[in-house]
C-alpha cells in the first residue's frame, strides 16, 4: 500500500485535493472513477513497506473494539461511528489511527482491507473476522463478538502471568542470593583461616573452587550467557524453534498440561468466532492454530487442515494429531453432527476458562514449596561449606 497526494477533478470541472491509500496510481484512478472524480495529477508521499505503522496498545484495541461494537449495533454507520470514537478518544497513537482509517475509508476502502495495514495492531483472527463480517453482512454481530474475545484474550494473558511472576520473582532472588555467597561471602570468611586449601572439608573444598572459577571467568560467563540468550532468541524467532521448545514444555509433567489447556482454549475461543462470523474451515484451522500460541500444536492443526482438504472431517483429522485435546476433538464431532460446532467450540473454551485458573493453582501449590525446597538445598550448602572450618576449630579448641 502506498499514500497518494492526489489532485481531481468533479463532474463540474472543479479541482479536488486529498491523500489517500492505494496499491498503485491505477488503482487510485478507479478508486476516484467509483467517486465521480477525474484524477489529474498523483504524487507518492509514502511507501507503506517504508512507514512504521501506528500501534496502540491491547487495552486500547479491547476499548475501541467495545465502542466499535456498540455503535454499530445501535444502526450508526461505520465512518460515523468511527469519527465519534476518535473525538473521544485519549491516547495520541490511538487518535491518529483512527484518523487514518477514516481518511482510507473515506477513499473507498472496506474495513478489512484498512487494518491489513496495522497487522501489529489488528491479529489475525481480528482481520479474518472483520472480512467475514463483510462479506456476510453481519458486520455489527462479529464486532460485538470480537469485543467479547478481546476481553477474554486480556483475562488469559493475566492468568498466564500470574502462573509466571511468582517463580520467575523467586528464582531471580534465589540466584542473587547465590552470587553474593560465593562471590563475595564465602571468599572473605575462608581467609580468616590460617591453614590451607587441604585442610578444609571436602565440601568446602568444592564450594571454594566453584567460587574461584566463577570469579576467575566472570567475563567468559557473561559473554557465554549473551551468547546463550542471543542464539535462544533468534532460534525462538524461528517456525521450528518454537516449535521444539513448545513440545518440550507440552512433554513435562505439571506445566504441560496447563500450556496444554491454554492453547485448546485460545484455539476453540478463536475457532468459535471464526465459525460463527462464517469463516471457512481452512481459514478457522489456519487462524486458530496460529492463535493457538503454541507452536506445536499449531503445527499439528496446520496438518489437520491439510488432512481437511484432503476430505477428512474435521473431527477425524484433528483425532489423527496426538497433541490434539481429546475434549476439543469430542465436542468437534458433536458439533458436525448437530450443525452447531461454533457453540460447542465456545463448549470447549468455557470448559477450559473455568479449569485453567484451577489447574495454575494446583500448579503453584506443587511448584512454590518445589522452589522453595531446592533454593533452600543449594543455599544450605553453599552455607554449611562455610561453616564447617569453624565447627573444625571450635572442636580443636576443646
Amino acid at each position: 500500500m502506498q499514500v497518494f497526494e492526489y489532485a481531481a477533478a468533479d463532474a463540474r470541472g472543479q479541482e479536488v485535493t486529498g491523500v489517500t491509500w492505494a496499491r498503485s496510481e491505477e488503482e487510485l484512478d478507479k478508486q476516484l472513477g467509483g467517486q465521480g472524480l477525474v484524477l489529474t495529477r498523483a504524487r507518492v508521499v509514502a511507501d507503506e513497506r517504508q512507514r512504521r505503522p501506528l500501534r496502540i496498545a491491547h487495552a486500547e484495541l479491547v476499548l475501541l473494539t467495545t465502542q466499535l461494537a456498540t455503535v454499530t449495533s445501535a444502526g450508526v454507520p461505520l465512518l460515523e461511528g468511527l469519527s465519534g470514537i476518535r473525538a473521544r478518544v485519549e491516547g495520541k497513537n490511538a487518535r491518529a489511527l483512527l484518523g487514518e482509517m477514516i481518511s482510507a475509508l473515506e477513499a473507498g476502502e472496506p474495513l478489512s482491507k484498512v487494518m491489513e495495514a496495522y497487522p501489529r495492531t489488528f491479529p489475525s483472527v481480528y482481520r479474518a473476522s472483520v472480512v467475514a463480517g463483510e462479506s456476510s453482512g453481519a458486520l455489527d454481530k462479529v464486532l460485538v463478538r470480537l469485543a467479547a474475545y478481546m476481553e477474554w484474550v486480556r483475562g488469559m494473558r493475566a492468568t498466564t502471568l500470574q502462573a509466571l511472576i511468582y517463580p520467575s520473582m523467586l528464582m531471580l532472588a534465589v540466584a542473587g542470593l547465590i552470587g553474593v555467597l560465593l562471590f563475595f561471602l564465602l571468599p572473605r570468611l575462608l581467609s580468616l583461616f590460617p591453614g590451607g586449601v587441604e585442610d578444609l572439608p571436602a565440601q568446602t573444598r568444592f564450594v571454594l573452587g566453584l567460587s574461584n572459577a566463577l570469579r576467575a571467568h566472570v567475563v567468559l560467563l557473561c559473554l557465554a550467557l549473551g551468547a546463550l540468550a542471543g542464539a535462544a532468541y533468534w532460534g525462538l524467532r524461528t517456525t521450528s524453534g518454537r516449535a521444539v521448545l513448545d513440545r518440550v514444555l507440552l512433554s513435562l509433567p505439571v506445566l504441560g498440561k496447563v500450556a496444554r489447556s491454554i492453547a485448546t482454549s485460545k484455539f476453540a475461543s478463536t475457532a468459535a468466532i471464526l465459525q460463527s462470523a462464517g469463516c471457512d474451515v481452512f481459514t478457522v484451522l489456519e487462524v486458530s492454530g496460529e492463535a493457538s500460541g503454541n507452536a506445536a500444536m499449531g503445527a499439528a492443526f496446520t496438518r489437520a487442515r491439510e488432512r481437511v482438504r484432503s476430505g477428512s472431517p474435521l473431527s477425524e483429522a484433528l483425532e489423527a494429531e496426538p497433541l490434539a485435546d481429546k475434549l476439543l476433538i469430542q465436542l468437534v464431532a458433536v458439533g458436525e453432527k448437530s450443525g452447531a460446532l461454533d457453540r460447542c467450540l465456545e463448549r470447549v473454551a468455557a470448559h477450559y476458562d473455568n479449569e485453567i485458573p484451577r489447574s495454575v493453582k494446583r500448579m503453584l501449590a506443587l511448584l512454590e514449596p518445589a522452589l522453595l525446597l531446592f533454593a533452600g538445598g543449594i543455599v544450605a550448602f553453599i552455607l554449611l561449606a562455610a561453616l564447617l572450618p569453624m565447627f573444625d576449630v571450635l572442636e580443636s579448641m576443646h
